[in-house]
């Protein structure tokens, strides 16, 4: 590998979980160091560098902790002899991480993310197997460029369009819209690139607005949470509609009056794929709140909006510019 050094990056989750009889149950426990001893082949692929930035199963990970990453992801990929980073890291929040690192991190070296299904003392673990993958990625010279990758059962995800869609299955990742950019396999030199992805942006900033909130529109739901959000003054409200992103009455009224007060609201769909459109035209279709100043989501799911409307409102408070930013992020 020419002396080239891969960075891992243990976070925690299932990949690093081990039972605690003390407690009856799993909990993040192996070091970046033990999941490295479990795969020795990674000797073969490049020289290992290991950091332990925290040891948290991701549903418990807070933000804070999550952004503290692309620091240490800095100084890693700072050094010239790294030529990437992989992130061992929880399944369950693991697609919120891998795209806020790909706003906001700045760097074109590979930086992989991976987790497991498995607990590391299980004897068929998933783990070594996808960290032994994961550094293949890191480590091939197509991967430059193409910004932040998930890449769990052999598969290769973007960060953007990736989204955990099995509780239990190995292959639990999927992109929303598309199928992976990438497979990689047990043999040598088994990495391959089908296509990149051009909605990546990066927005350069040293904070994030975490009181954005996240509500799904269900049927014969009221405005109950959307009040709580403007009595609570929130940062930002993404919303997933229905259908091609359409609200009911008590929806669209409340919605009406969080723009009236200044929040900001990004509107999209509750759907696995596609987009909202303005195919109706009553109060509360999607063509109506976007004419009341609501913002469109257009391809990202509303947990990747999220994501982006914290970073975004950290760098801008411009509608109009953070419009612009939805509308690259989004495709349309």
């Amino acid at each position: 590998m020419g002396g080239k050094i891969i960075s891992i990056i243990g976070t925690g989750g299932t990949i690093a979980s081990k039972y605690d009889p003390n407690i009856g149950g799993h909990v993040s426990a192996a070091s970046a160091e033990d999941m490295v001893k479990a795969v020795p082949e990674l000797s073969e692929i490049a020289e290992i560098r290991i950091v332990n930035h925290s040891n948290i199963n991701s549903s418990r990970i807070d933000t804070p902790t999550v952004f503290s990453l692309r620091e240490t992801l800095r100084k890693e990929l700072a050094d010239d002899r790294v030529a990437g980073a992989v992130v061992t890291h929880g399944t369950a929040t693991l697609e919120e991480t891998a795209y806020l690192m790909d706003l906001t991190l700045g760097n074109e070296k590979p930086v992989v993310i991976t987790g497991a299904q498995r607990n590391f003392d299980e004897k068929d673990a998933d783990g070594p197997r996808n960290l032994l993958y994961a550094v293949k990625v890191a480590a091939h010279p197509e991967a430059y460029g193409r910004g932040v990758l998930v890449a769990i059962a052999g598969e290769i995800h973007t960060a953007i369009d990736a989204t955990k869609i099995h509780t239990q299955s190995l292959n639990c990742f999927s992109s929303r819209d598309g199928g992976p950019i990438g497979m990689v396999t047990g043999y040598e030199n088994g990495v391959v690139f089908f296509s990149s992805s051009d909605r990546r942006l990066h927005l350069e900033i040293d904070q994030i607005k975490e009181n954005v909130q996240l509500i799904t529109m269900v049927q014969g739901a009221d405005d109950l949470l959307l009040r709580a959000c403007i009595r609570e003054k929130t940062d930002g409200i993404v919303i997933e509609g229905v259908g091609g992103g359409n609200y009911n009455l008590p929806f669209y009224q409340a919605v009406c009056d969080a723009l009236d007060t200044g929040i900001i609201v990004v509107t999209g769909v509750r759907h696995r794929a596609g987009a909202p459109h303005p195919g109706k035209g009553y109060p509360g279709s999607f063509a109506s709140l976007v004419e009341r100043g609501a913002i469109s989501i257009g391809y990202l799911s509303g947990i990747k909006a999220r994501i982006l409307l914290m970073v975004a409102l950290a760098y801008t408070q411009d509608p109009e510019e953070l419009k612009k930013i939805f509308k690259k992020a989004g495709g349309i």
